[in-house]
């Protein structure tokens, strides 16, 4: 008896080849990374700013609130760019076949700490229709994390970016309209910093040198 023929196969392949979820994953993982080791008490805070941010006079949102809600992630977001180098993996993320997709990733993670964080800052501008409001706390979400990916990256270090970032903090806190990067100052009842373009210019400058930095890196190893 002949021994059975395997079957023959032509033709482009019947199945859906769907794409999976990688970068999703990816995405979670850095977030989990990121704010790994926050205790409950950090959480509490957090939920308590959100809460006032709901129920506050409208006037104090984006001069009290706001700046609370973005200040309080400061060491977490000084993480972002310098975990990798500080706990030694970085030497086995080299060979990662997408580094540009960690980064990205990684920004992202950053980027939704910041946009959960002053949440609450957003509904109200939203509810009141505070567009301009609105527009300087998108471009501020967009600038605290490529500021902290940016400067944890060139130094490898927390400490650039808590000491870079709390002057820029206070000054807003203080009402000085210069370096109000999240619309907290206001004249008339508008955002008195610099444009929300502007803003959004710079966190753009400041995440392509993250790629760049990260690219010249390669390069040398």
């Amino acid at each position: 008896m002949a021994a059975p023929t395997a079957p023959v196969f032509t033709g482009p392949p019947r199945t859906v080849v769907r794409p999976g979820g990688a970068f999703g994953r990816l995405l979670a993982g850095e977030l989990r990374i990121l704010l790994r080791g926050a205790p409950r008490w950090w959480w509490a805070v957090a939920a308590a700013i959100t809460v006032a941010g709901l129920v506050a006079p409208l006037s104090a949102v984006p001069r009290i609130v706001l700046p609370a809600a973005w200040i309080w992630p400061v060491l977490i977001w000084s993480r972002l760019g310098t975990q990798r180098h500080e706990y030694g993996v970085e030497s086995l993320l080299g060979g990662y076949p997408a580094p540009r997709r960690r980064t990205l990733a990684e920004w992202l993670s950053g980027l939704a700490v910041t946009a959960l964080a002053a949440l609450a800052p957003l509904v109200r501008f939203i509810a009141a229709a505070d567009w301009a409001g609105a527009g300087a706390w998108a471009s501020g979400a967009l600038f605290v994390p490529s500021l902290a990916l940016a400067l944890g990256t060139l130094s490898r270090s927390h400490r650039l970016f808590q000491a870079g970032y709390l002057p820029l903090w206070y000054a807003t806190a203080n009402g000085l309209p210069l370096l109000d990067f999240m619309g907290a100052v206001r004249t008339g009842g508008h955002p008195a910093g610099p444009p929300a373009p502007a803003v959004a210019a710079v966190s753009a400058l400041l995440l392509g040198a993250v790629f760049g930095a990260d690219a010249a890196r390669r390069g040398k190893g």
